[in-house]
């Protein structure tokens, strides 16, 4: 076998049901395609099924499989958690397609959930919140038996508009195909053996569907890391997930334990914080690297001081700085200093102006607009300006049964729609005709904008965002047409593939990246900026308990772990004159740097009271 420790040659040569818990950096990838490669060799009827949680993943590994097993790369699909329940589910909805919502879509469609429960003061993130929460339930009941919770009313009302307009979102889709394979109704994959990566990101009903596969025969092996499990609000259960799978299956045991990314003396210091967290595996650790690694807490009187300090490490020694953070808020800042001194930079994790909901409707309206025939946003549209749900279903019928386009149809004269509604319908016709020249097109672009923010109430960003959206449109090529300008731009409307950008990795850029992004990835030098308690422990994890906290000291592991061969950790203290002490250092840098942090201290504080002479 091609260059393996005896770590890895273990999980390699290993069959049935099989757990590895592998470090940062120990190889897993390269480790999970030999052993795919030896259930391939020793039966030519094997099959294998590896998954995992995002497209980028199981690209990589599907280019990783073709280029080791050769011919034999046909009988091995690496795929995602999604994919896969989707192809499932398939079979139960016969020749009625449901459609996907995703992204801004989704944001559109718990807007409308929120109005059609009449929940009016309830804000979209905390309904999200709820759908999420539910939705992640295999049997969804409300909390206590009451049905009259605020959250299961909203779930509810967003299920029913699923319903209503034949679609799904994935929780919807994976619970289906959960439960299809267990009552019989969805056969289980065809393949012998199922290889799960990144199994510590796996919820309750993902690791059900993996259950009732291992049941039916097929051969379980999974790999992850429970120290580093971020994601328990989208319900991903860590080490608790890994003793199940265990007890369910007596699976064999294996750690892969030797990191091949960071010095030793950055993989210790990640050793010593990770250790504070008692329900986890514990596993040795050991670095391949020779040592010779950079590890320094760094703390600073104000948040002004340790800008200028991370810009000074920049402008002195910049191979390949990542600059990492618990929140984005901080980044921006960041981000605005290195914009100022034109230093260049990436920043991983931000959205395309386009998959905001905003966005996304305005494109859909206009598409809608100059293809009259395809009328599968219409629901969306009308629901988006507001319109009263029952007459949404009622036009929705009316389009589907007499086949006309929205500005075809004709109105029955009992229709009590809104008059934006009705003005949008007596426009779209005139607006659907092309039309060129600058006066005209900005005209007709206007009135479009207008009829929207008055449907929407829109003031301040919303109304301020339709206006550069529709400035986006106006400012195209001159040549273009009205209808040239919206094929363009309707581009946009199919989904991004989510794959980061590869820039960070080379010489002289630095990488802006929130901790949680910052997963899977590596840099030569890693900042981890504003480690303060309250940050990172945020201060809801401190209210939530020693459960929260174990994530967030996970999360700060996860941060630590990035480093190849340096690695800061700073905080700022920023005193208020006469107060003392404002905002500690994260209790996460006391754990690992004791006598660094009590020193630093001592030390702001002697320059805080000198500062006030």
């Amino acid at each position: 076998m091609v260059g393996l420790t005896e770590d890895q040659k273990l999980v390699a040569e290993s069959d049935g049901y099989t757990m590895c818990c592998a470090l940062p950096g120990s190889g897993k990838s390269h480790t999970i395609v030999e052993l795919t490669k030896n259930l391939l060799s020793k039966d030519k009827k094997n099959k294998v099924l590896l998954i995992t949680f995002t497209r980028a993943a199981a690209a990589e590994l599907t280019e990783r499989l073709n280029e080791r097993l050769g011919n034999d790369a046909y009988r091995a699909t690496a795929s995602t958690f999604d994919s896969i329940y989707g192809q499932q589910v398939k079979c139960l909805n016969g020749k009625r397609k449901r459609r996907t919502i995703v992204g801004g879509e989704q944001f559109n469609f718990i807007e409308r959930a929120i109005r059609y429960c009449s929940l009016n003061d309830m804000g979209v993130e905390d309904a999200r919140f709820h759908i999420d929460y539910y939705g992640r339930m295999i049997e969804p009941k409300p909390i206590q038996n009451d049905p009259t919770a605020e959250g299961w009313q909203v779930y509810s009302s967003y299920m029913k508009l699923l319903q209503q307009n034949n679609m799904q979102d994935f929780n919807l889709i994976a619970r289906e195909a959960y439960l299809g394979v267990e009552t019989g109704r969805i056969e289980p994959w065809d393949c012998t053996h199922m290889l799960v990566d990144e199994f510590q990101d796996t919820s309750d009903m993902q690791y059900g569907w993996i259950r009732v596969h291992g049941e039916s025969g097929i051969n379980i092996t999974v790999v992850g890391d429970d120290d580093q499990s971020i994601y328990s609000w989208r319900g991903a259960l860590g080490y608790e997930n890994m003793v199940t799978f265990q007890q369910d299956f007596d699976a064999k045991g294996y750690v892969l334990k030797k990191c091949f990314r960071c010095r030793p003396e950055i993989l210790a210091a990640a050793r010593k914080v990770i250790e504070y967290n008692s329900a986890r595996v514990y596993k040795e650790m050991e670095s391949t690297r020779e040592a010779g690694g950079i590890v320094k807490v760094q703390g600073y009187l104000t948040e002004i001081d340790e800008l200028q300090g991370l810009l000074d490490a920049i402008n002195g020694d910049n191979r390949q700085w990542a600059v990492l953070s618990r929140t984005n808020k901080i980044l921006d800042k960041v981000e605005l200093m290195l914009k100022v001194n034109e230093i260049p930079y990436v920043r991983l994790g931000s959205k395309n102006l386009w998959d905001d909901n905003i966005a996304n409707i305005f494109l859909k309206i206009l598409w809608s607009i100059v293809r009259p025939k395809d009328k599968r946003f219409i629901g969306e549209i009308l629901g988006w300006l507001g319109e009263d749900e029952q007459d949404i279903q009622l036009i929705i019928r009316a389009l589907t049964h007499f086949k006309p386009s929205f500005g075809e149809w004709m109105p029955d004269a009992t229709l009590q729609w809104s008059s934006v509604s009705q003005t949008l319908h007596e426009k779209w016709m005139l607006w659907g005709t092309d039309c060129s020249g600058k006066i005209r097109i900005e005209g007709r672009i206007k009135q479009i904008v207008d009829l929207l923010k008055e449907g929407r109430k829109s003031k301040g960003p919303e109304a301020k965002f339709l206006d550069i959206l529709g400035g986006i449109l106006t400012g195209m090529k001159a040549e273009l047409s009205f209808c040239e300008r919206v094929e363009i731009l309707a581009k946009n409307l199919a989904p991004s593939t989510g794959v980061k950008p590869d820039e960070g990795t080379k010489t002289g850029i630095v990488t802006l990246a929130s901790l949680h992004s910052s997963k899977g990835l590596q840099w030569t030098q890693v900042w981890m900026l504003a480690s303060n308690q309250g940050v990172c422990p945020s201060t809801r994890a401190l209210s939530d308990g020693e459960v929260a906290v174990s994530e967030e000291r996970r999360l700060f592991y996860v941060g630590m772990t990035r480093a190849v061969d340096e690695l800061r950790l700073s905080f700022n203290y920023n005193p208020e004159q006469g107060t003392g002490e404002k905002k500690p250092p994260s209790q996460f840098l006391g754990e690992g740097f004791p006598t660094e942090v009590i020193g630093l201290i001592e030390k702001l504080k002697e320059q805080a009271k000198n500062s006030e002479n």
